[in-house]
């Protein structure tokens, strides 16, 4: 099997599900991540002894391949349940209708059990495919990879796997009807700590779309207390292109306006601009792959804005692409 080398452009959860079941088929693979870390979206972001699960705020586990994955990252010590008072508008819940889970001690660490044995290049960002007889030749910012790949498997927001895929083949430009929407999240602590009467908060109208208490999430630092805000997808895009204070102080107005009151300062505060967070209208496929050309893309874009979906995705195009190289992968838990 050493001449099936396998390509995986993106180190979240789609492209480490995708590349943990081509590893089981003992191919070769080798992930391609622009960023030092991994994860993705599901990111924790980490200021001297503050937390701030900044990206994707929990996972839910509908299926069965996601559950048993799920177990398997509750026994390695990454998962646990997050079981956090809600309200929404002027509802308040006991508590969420279906289990949500969190990484320990990090969001990231969901994808962890994918990345074991895995060669993952972190900090390489693929800005070309080139194609050539033998498969595809990548070119990334550190120069033209020396290495041929039998399948390339595009891992990243649809607006970035069209640009990477869009000249090679019709199919890909379905990619071009899904659409993606921004996210401005704010991220504030406060000490001493504010009671909102909800750790996590929903809002159906208004700037703010979510606020969660992190500090309430186990295995977080309880004190600063931390707080992330996501921002509705229309205010995000109206706002998209504020420098950070603006925003920080905007996002911190509309909380206060969404609870109603006057909030403490906060001891710090930041923010962050994701360009395209939420799947706002998905491509409708499970993944999307080229046969002639031994190529893919897969991602929650795909099918829905869930942790469970980019997992789903992965797995499924892990399949495609295997297929074509005539190889299957092992039949066990993953």
């Amino acid at each position: 099997m050493d001449d099936v080398r396998f390509a995986v452009i993106g180190a979240g959860m789609a492209g480490l599900a995708c590349a943990h079941e081509l590893a089981r088929a003992d191919a070769k693979v080798t992930v391609f991540e622009r960023s030092r870390g991994l994860g993705g979206r599901l990111a924790t972001r980490r200021i001297g002894q503050l937390a701030f699960d900044h990206g994707a705020q929990f996972m839910t586990t509908r299926s069965r391949p996601f559950g048993r994955y799920a177990e398997t990252a509750l026994r390695a010590g990454v998962l646990d349940a997050w079981r956090p008072r809600i309200m929404e508008d002027d509802r308040t819940w006991p508590a969420p209708i279906e289990d949500w889970w969190i990484g320990q001690p990090g969001m990231s660490a969901l994808v962890r059990p994918l990345a074991r044995n895995i060669d993952i290049q972190g900090g390489i960002a693929v800005h070309e495919l080139i194609p050539s007889q033998r498969g595809w030749e990548l070119q990334t910012d550190s120069g033209r990879q020396n290495v041929t790949f039998r399948a390339v498997a595009v891992a990243v927001p649809a607006p970035q796997a069209f640009a990477l895929l869009g000249p090679h083949g019709r199919s890909f430009q379905h990619i071009g009807g899904v659409r993606m929407a921004p996210c401005w999240t704010g991220m504030f602590a406060f000490d001493p700590p504010i009671d909102l009467g909800a750790d996590a908060r929903r809002w159906t109208t208004g700037p703010i779309v979510w606020a969660a208490c992190n500090s309430s999430k186990p295995g977080r630092p309880q004190t600063p207390q931390c707080w992330v805000l996501h921002a509705s997808s229309g205010w995000s895009r109206d706002h998209l292109d504020l420098d950070a204070a603006e925003a920080a102080r905007l996002l911190l107005q509309a909380f206060e306006e969404g609870v109603g009151h006057k909030l403490p300062t906060p001891v710090h505060q930041d923010v962050h601009r994701w360009r395209q967070a939420l799947v706002e209208q998905p491509l409708g496929l499970s993944c999307l792959v080229d046969e002639e050309t031994s190529a893919g893309a897969c991602g929650d874009w795909c099918i829905a804005p869930r942790v469970e979906a980019a997992f789903e995705s992965g797995r499924s195009l892990a399949h495609s692409l295997l297929s074509m190289a005539g190889l299957s992968a092992r039949v066990t838990r993953p």
